[in-house]
């Protein structure tokens, strides 16, 4: 009775861990998923033979055919488990137009085996039954397997062990995300030690001591497969596509970024966050900075994250403050910081890297507010680049110019950014620290820190230009040095008017993907554009990799949505991607188009936002938009 109780207490944990991988939302390889339920449901009838044979019908007749079936199960369990590891390490399906490739040769040589095998066992029997015993020392008929048999089946699990496991193994290396690294791994190593116990208990043991240990052998592969389960959501290759733990300033290589700012403004989390990607990046930083941030610079950057002093010894950061710079004299001087940049740039490309130069201005009180000998300086021949762009030597040079405008007058500053090419004379770029660090929330009567973990429904007319506000929702977070994420497609009128800007992972959604696929040298993600559990994980992803939980993300659109799966399927995602981004304190615009669709599509969709704005005929209209309460 107890061991009865062991059985089916066993395939109720088979079951939930079953209905667990099928439930899990980050299974967006829909093989590698079905490949998981495979071998979990092949053990699963490994189980319900010896359940059949020891309890239901103990009968010496029935041991042939509950072994065959066994067997054929296990068989098939290595087959899977050898496919999965050879799918998640390429990162992609494997069509089977695409299989039969030299590449694959091993998996195709396996395959063949395990059938040949899977004929033999039934064609051969290469068994007999014979009366044994188990682990409790009750009388039970087990196979014993022929010599030459066993020895085959172990070179099965020595398969699984030194290929598929050793493969999940070596893959976890191409990953930076440490979580992934760790399932593959895991992945290995469980299925290592399902493939030792199936060989050792219902091989050998059963083979050469007559001794059945099943409750010993099944305890060891359910524990072994609960924590495959635990590591199945960690294993997508989406997680890769998400490795930058740091958001990033809006800057691309080959640009020069005009930054205006006061000192209410936050420039250091824009300044820190430029050079940590640059530390991470293995590039040369120069940093020059203004004479009364003398003391106190170094230890801000310290907030950050930024080991100052560790990265001025061995090179990678040169800080300077103005005076140090550019007046080692006491008299401005260009030639030694034209020389010395130059210098440093020239050190870079013969390394190879790339250089970020910070030049903070301040306000131009280091040179008594003459600002015209800066602009001399920054419009030098020398840099390579014709006058009005300024100190472009190289495509890859990043140039951050700041400067305090507090206290300048209006006419004064639209000198200053007249000389330095105002920021339209490509490549250089004008980013107003204050105007746009609230530039959209200032429209929706909100600061910067109300519209903050919001997730608003912005309804729009496809003959409006509303494509500006959502741009503004973008820069607003890129002046916060927050990170961006933007679900579109390529033929959107939202991808035309966002995708020059730059510096925010970009998920195209199309229907000519079925897994996602990456551009090493973009920011761009393919996204399958009808697997809404792919695009639930991907918003998962991008919160997961958020710094200080602050993701911004635009969706575009959920009328293109509805049509692709129906509104069923787009309910249910908007449900459960409301849930998600609200404990992630995202903030978020999702885009809807409500005169294409009938009234009560229109109308569930928006019962499910608290926050709803329309944007018709140049008009900004608010629906709902609460107060935020009060923090006690």
């Amino acid at each position: 009775m107890i061991g009865l109780v062991f059985y089916l207490a066993l395939l109720d944990i088979l079951g939930i861990l079953i209905v667990i991988i099928l439930r899990q939302k980050g299974s967006y390889f829909r093989s590698v998923q079905m490949l998981f339920i495979t071998t979990f449901s092949s053990f699963t009838l490994v189980v319900l033979c010896d359940l059949t044979k020891n309890y239901l019908l103990r009968s010496e007749s029935i041991v042939p055919f509950t072994t065959m079936i066994g067997l054929s199960a296990a068989l098939t369990s290595a087959t899977a488990l050898e496919h999965t590891a050879l799918t998640l390490s390429k990162g992609n399906d494997l069509p089977w137009k695409n299989f039969f490739s030299k590449e694959n040769v091993p998996s195709i040589i396996f395959k063949a085996y395990v059938i040949s095998l899977l004929f033999l066992t039934w064609t051969l029997t290469p068994f007999r039954t014979e009366l044994g015993i188990d682990v409790l020392g009750n009388p039970v008929y087990i196979p014993v397997y022929q010599g030459w048999y066993l020895l085959s089946l172990s070179a099965v699990a020595i398969v699984v062990i030194a290929y598929s496991s050793r493969l999940l193994v070596l893959s976890s290396r191409q990953f930076e995300d440490k979580e992934v690294a760790r399932a593959l791994k895991w992945l290995g190593v469980c299925w290592s030690g399902i493939s030792l116990a199936l060989i050792f208990f219902h091989g050998f043991v059963l083979s050469y001591f007559r001794v059945e240990m099943l409750v010993i052998e099944y305890l060891l592969i359910t524990f072994l497969l609960g924590i495959t389960t635990h590591f199945f959501g960690g294993t997508t290759v989406l997680e890769g596509f998400f490795d930058k733990p740091y958001p990033t300033v809006p800057i691309s290589e080959g640009e020069i970024v005009l930054l205006t700012y006061t000192p209410k403004a936050d420039k250091m989390k824009a300044f820190s966050t430029f050079i940590r990607e640059g530390i991470a990046n293995g590039d040369r930083i120069t940093y020059i900075y203004p004479d009364e941030e003398n003391g106190v610079v170094k230890s801000k950057l310290a907030t950050y994250g930024i080991d100052v002093y560790k990265y001025e010894r061995d090179g990678t950061l040169f800080m300077k403050s103005l005076s140090e710079f550019f007046m080692s004299d006491g008299d401005f001087d260009k030639e030694g910081p034209i020389q010395l940049l130059l210098s440093r740039r020239a050190q870079a490309k013969q390394m190879q890297c790339k250089v970020r130069e910070i030049e903070d201005v301040g306000d131009f009180s280091f040179l008594d507010g003459q600002w015209q000998k800066y602009v001399d300086y920054w419009n030098d021949p020398r840099w390579g680049a014709p006058p009005g762009v300024g100190m472009l030597y190289e495509p890859f040079i990043l140039e951050l110019t700041a400067i305090n405008v507090e206290g300048m007058s209006e006419v004064k500053v639209r000198d200053i950014l007249k000389s330095f090419g105002g920021g339209r004379l490509a490549p250089t770029k004008l980013i107003d620290l204050i105007a746009h660090s609230n530039v959209f929330s200032k429209t929706l009567g909100l600061t910067r820190q109300e519209l903050a973990g919001r997730i608003i429904l912005f309804e729009f007319d496809p003959t409006a230009h509303y494509e500006q506000l959502v741009r503004d929702f973008v820069t607003e977070a890129l002046a916060n040095v927050e990170p961006v994420a933007l679900f579109t497609r390529k033929s959107s009128n939202i991808y035309s008017a966002l995708s020059n800007i730059g510096a925010f992972k970009l998920l195209l959604l199309t229907q000519h993907v079925s897994t996602p696929q990456t551009n090493s040298n973009t920011n761009e993600i393919l996204l399958p554009a009808t697997n809404t559990p792919l695009l639930l994980d991907a918003l998962e992803k991008m919160s997961k990799t958020s710094p200080n939980g602050k993701p911004n993300i635009v969706f575009d659109n959920l009328s293109s949505l509805v049509l692709l799966v129906g509104f069923e399927k787009t309910y249910n995602f908007v449900r459960y991607a409301l849930d998600m981004l609200a404990s992630d304190k995202s903030t978020a615009l999702f885009l809807f188009s409500p005169d294409i669709h009938d009234q009560k599509v229109a109308s569930s969709l928006r019962s499910l936002f608290i926050n709803h704005v329309s944007y018709r005929k140049g008009t900004l209209q608010i629906a709902k938009l609460p107060q935020l309460k009060a923090k006690e």
